[in-house]
């Protein structure tokens, strides 16, 4: 897998992240995504995918044991739309969305992974 385009996708098993991997996949990238579920309308076209929970920091580690490529983090907590729109779970929201990114960063500066941004941002 050497000479070969990796990605990560989190958040792979959701509506972006499993069109991410379909796209990812016609470009030659070898695949792996990580997400909570597995996605619910299509088989996923992940060469591996790793149904886990990216607040735990071990698994961060686990799934980031290379250096990927390119990564994109689409993992966030999304709890449907009885969850988010209440607004009484915003905080929990927030800091479970805040958890997977440090836990994601601090994986990928372990493994020596180069961390950028998207233009524009």
């Amino acid at each position: 897998m050497r000479d070969r385009k990796t990605a990560l996708v989190l958040g792979g098993g959701g509506f972006i992240g499993g069109h991410l991997v379909k796209r990812l996949k016609r470009e030659g990238f070898w695949v792996r995504a990580v997400d909570l579920k597995y996605p619910e309308y299509a088989e996923t076209q992940a060469d591996d995918f790793v149904m886990g929970d990216l607040r735990d920091p071990a698994l961060c580690r686990d799934v980031i044991d290379q250096k990927f490529t390119e990564i994109y983090q689409l993992a966030a907590d999304m709890g449907g739309a009885g969850f988010v729109f209440t607004g009484e779970n915003a905080a929990d929201i927030m800091h479970n969305s805040a958890l997977i990114n440090i836990n994601v960063l601090e994986a990928c500066l372990r493994r020596g992974q180069r961390v950028s941004r998207a233009p524009g941002q």
